[in-house]
C-alpha cells in the first residue's frame, strides 16, 4: 500500500529566496527527501535536456532513477553529474537530488517550459523516478 507523500515547497511563487532562507526553511520542515527543481540555461542556444545533480555519492542511485524517468517524456540525455556543489545538495540528513529539467535558453525546450501539459509529465516521471528509487531501497534491505 502506497502512503501519500506530503510536499513542501521552498516558494510556490516566482519569488526570490536565498540559500540561507530556503536551508533554514528546510531545518524547520526536517524533510525525509529533497528534489530542487531549476530551469537549465545556456549560451548556447542548441544546447538541451534534463539533468540531475548529486553531490555525495550514496544519493547518486536517486539522482539516477530521477534522470532515466525524465527520459521517458523524451527529453534529451544531458546527464548525471556527481560531486555537484550546489548548497542544497549539502545536507547528508535526507537524500537529495537537483533536477535540471530543460533549457530556457533553447526554443524547443523553452515551448515544453510553458506547457502545462509538460508541468504534469515532469511532476509524475520524478515521482515515479523517486518511486523507482524507494523500491529499489526496499529490494536492497531484503
Amino acid at each position: 500500500m502506497e502512503k501519500e507523500a506530503k510536499v513542501f515547497m521552498t516558494r510556490s511563487t516566482d519569488t526570490t529566496l536565498n540559500m540561507t532562507e530556503r536551508i533554514e526553511m528546510l531545518n524547520k520542515e526536517q524533510p525525509d527527501l529533497l528534489i530542487s527543481i531549476h530551469l537549465n540555461s545556456s549560451a548556447k542556444d542548441s544546447v538541451n535536456g534534463v539533468s540531475t545533480y548529486y553531490r555525495y555519492i550514496g544519493f547518486r542511485p536517486l539522482s539516477q532513477y530521477i534522470q532515466e524517468s525524465m527520459l521517458k517524456i523524451g527529453l534529451t540525455d544531458f546527464g548525471n553529474v556527481g560531486s555537484f556543489n550546489f548548497a542544497l545538495n549539502g545536507p547528508t540528513e535526507y537524500p537529495n537530488c537537483l533536477v535540471e529539467i530543460a533549457f530556457l535558453s533553447n526554443k524547443n525546450d523553452e515551448q515544453l517550459i510553458l506547457d502545462p501539459e509538460f508541468h504534469r509529465a515532469v511532476a509524475v516521471q520524478i515521482t515515479e523516478g523517486i518511486k523507482q528509487w524507494l523500491k529499489s531501497c526496499k529490494k536492497n534491505m531484503n
